[in-house]
């Protein structure tokens, strides 16, 4: 069979997502690293695209694989890429931080796509994109926050909650995605119009956004899984019920 003939309107948004990813990779080697972030950011929106137009499309049958291949790509080895080219030089710890990132990101990948339970609510593990944003996230701000030593730490406390069994709550709320759409889009218009030094500012409000997100099951923040809950849903739709009959 004619693998484009496979090929459905997800698919081609997933493999967007793997050429900014590539492209990130490529830039980095160029040492244009603010571009590569930027970049990587706009991998994560395809990403989360290619799973909105899915839900709404018909898939393929190479929907699933690809979309985790181009994870793998963009999520795992451009992150991990940066990072060496970036910080590495001489030093053994960043390479071997950096590799254990990609292949935790990898293994996240292959648990997910092979759980026989499904998790409507949840992910079991930091999902890798998140792992990204928040790498990505961090390394926006002003070079004065970025320390190598918190960065490698980061860097392994993402590589062990990516293949760990901790529960993340899935963001499906509607606000939620379209508020975190218009920050990342308004962070890259900063970096476009050239105005990095307020980009580095506003990168502040992700950055503290994704480490909410990253301790919410630590320390019970349920706000994010109340906004997913099927009670909250309900209790939403019901007092706009109420509101009409009033």
């Amino acid at each position: 069979m004619n693998i484009f003939k496979m090929l459905r309107l997800p698919d081609f948004v997933s493999l967007l997502n793997l050429i900014f990813g590539i492209s990130s990779i490529s830039v980095s080697h160029n040492g244009s690293l603010d571009l590569a972030l930027i970049l990587l950011l706009l991998a994560v929106v395809a990403d989360g695209a290619d799973g909105y137009i899915a839900r709404r499309f018909e898939g393929g049958e190479l929907g699933k694989d690809l979309d985790s291949f181009a994870d793998a790509v963009s999520f795992g080895v451009a992150p991990a890429f940066l990072i060496y080219i970036g910080f590495g030089g001489e030093d053994p710890i960043v390479a071997v931080i950096s590799v254990l990132y990609t292949v935790c990101g990898v293994l996240r990948l292959a648990r997910f796509n092979s759980s026989v339970s499904l998790h409507k609510n949840g992910f079991e593990g930091l999902p890798i994109p998140a792992g990204c944003v928040m790498l990505v996230t961090y390394l926006l701000l002003d070079k004065y926050f970025v320390r190598i030593d918190f960065l490698l730490a980061l860097t392994l406390a993402l590589s062990l909650l990516m293949v760990s069994s901790v529960s993340y709550p899935k963001i499906r709320n509607t606000k939620i995605l379209t508020f975190i759409a218009f920050i990342f889009g308004l962070i890259m218009l900063l970096y476009f119009t050239n105005m990095v030094e307020y980009m580095r500012i506003f990168s502040i409000l992700p950055f503290i956004l994704m480490l909410i997100y990253l301790l919410s099951p630590f320390f019970k923040i349920s706000l994010l899984n109340n906004f997913n809950s099927k009670e909250y849903q309900d209790k939403k739709l019901e007092a706009g019920g109420k509101a009409k009959k009033q």
